[in-house]
């Protein structure tokens, strides 16, 4: 693990890093150690260096320092790139600032990244009683043990459409039946098994219960703002059609019974599920949400369909540049199927991520000709686009 700045440097998520004081060789060590793996990122994030100032604090970083780090950057294989930002296409790249405001002198640094591993299971035990075996983890387990207030910001960001909500609510419900079974048994003193103890020694009612209530609540969210794609809506109209015959008969059993504070209570969400289903059948299907990554796959299909039709219309005759280019075709597939899992979110089925991809790909436009690099529309593959940071784990 780096120590030091470069350790600060690669648990950063987007700070300012004060390089007064740094020799040439500081700079060319700093880069070496901050820059040279992937940081384990889940987005692009600018690290900035001071590296000069004004007339007041010049004496601080000496004439050659911007030069110096610049130059350590390019030696490990980073590009200078005035157009750089936060995005996955800038991963190896710094632009250089002088912020006339503040009197400073910045780089900023775009890191190569790749996606941070997935928690690993230490060692759990099956049904069988034998060890799970180790590997990464569902993100229901991960959300069933965290915080509330991770579990609301991994929600957040990870859980964002009705039908990866409507799963993971249901595998909060399941998990809280098997908690209350558990508790059911110790209070009759029978055994809980090592599945069940495993679940008791984690979670919590409380806990559950908790994260139950805002899922119920981020499901409501998404059916009020109708944001609904035509298939989640099919399945919330079939669920509404069973509250309300459910409800119907509560309703019969509390006018039986001469219950009319329950009887009027009945009605009154009766009235409301009346409304909640005239609004999701006469509302329009929500579009799909595009793919994190849709800019960078799109750019790679392209390129890659180029790389077909090349081989279709020359007929095994190529130039030095399409042969080069012919032969950066398996890292790009490689980089297109990485590009695409980490696009799939948490709950989504595999169905519903082939609809999304499949809007995302009808995007784009492959007839153009192939250049003589073997790209459509000429265009060539920099030595740090987009694909090539991305990096097998």
């Amino acid at each position: 693990m780096a120590a030091g700045l470069a350790g600060k440097i690669r648990r950063s998520m987007g700070d300012e890093f004060d390089l007064g004081g740094y020799s040439r060789d500081k700079c060319l060590d700093l880069a070496k150690a901050a820059f040279t793996e992937p940081m384990e990122l889940e987005e692009m994030v600018k690290l900035t260096f001071v590296v000069g100032a004004g007339k007041q604090q010049r004496q601080k970083y000496g004439d050659d320092l911007q030069r110096d780090f610049m130059a350590a950057l390019d030696a490990i294989g980073f590009d200078k790139d005035l157009a750089a930002c936060t995005e996955l296409a800038s991963a190896g790249k710094y632009k250089f600032q002088h912020d006339t405001s503040k009197n400073l002198i910045f780089v900023h640094v775009f890191p190569r990244i790749v996606a941070p591993a997935a928690p690993e299971v230490a060692e759990e035990v099956g049904e069988d009683g034998e060890p799970a075996q180790a590997g990464a983890r569902d993100p229901a387990d991960v959300l069933a043990e965290c915080e509330i207030d991770d579990f609301r910001r991994m929600v957040d960001k990870n859980v964002t459409s009705y039908a990866t909500k409507k799963r993971l609510f249901d595998a909060l419900r399941e998990r809280l039946a098997r908690l209350e079974e558990a508790e059911r048994k110790l209070i009759a003193r029978e055994d809980l098994g090592a599945p069940l103890q495993a679940l008791y020694d984690t979670l919590s009612v409380d806990g559950l219960k908790e994260k139950v209530k805002i899922m119920t609540a981020g499901m409501q969210a998404s059916i009020d703002a109708g944001e609904l794609t035509s298939v989640e809506r099919s399945q919330v109209l079939e669920q509404l059609d069973i509250k309300s015959s459910a409800l119907e008969t509560e309703l019969a059993k509390a006018e039986a019974d001469g219950k009319e504070k329950m009887k009027a209570k009945l009605e009154e969400a009766k009235e409301k599920l009346k409304a909640t289903k005239a609004a999701v059948s006469d509302g329009k299907a929500f579009a799909l949400a595009p793919l994190k990554y849709a800019e960078e796959i799109q750019r790679l299909h392209k390129r890659l369909a180029g790389l077909t039709k090349l081989e279709k219309e020359n007929s095994g005759k190529y130039t030095l540049d399409q042969l080069k280019a012919l032969g950066e075709r398996p890292e790009m597939q490689e980089a297109l199927s990485v590009l695409k899992k980490r696009s799939q979110i948490w709950f989504e089925s595999d169905e519903e991520f082939k609809e999304r991809l499949k809007e995302c790909l009808s995007q784009v436009n492959v007839k153009t000709k192939a250049s003589s690099s073997g790209y459509p529309g000429g265009a060539s593959q920099s030595s740090s686009g987009g694909w090539a940071t991305v990096k097998k784990r």
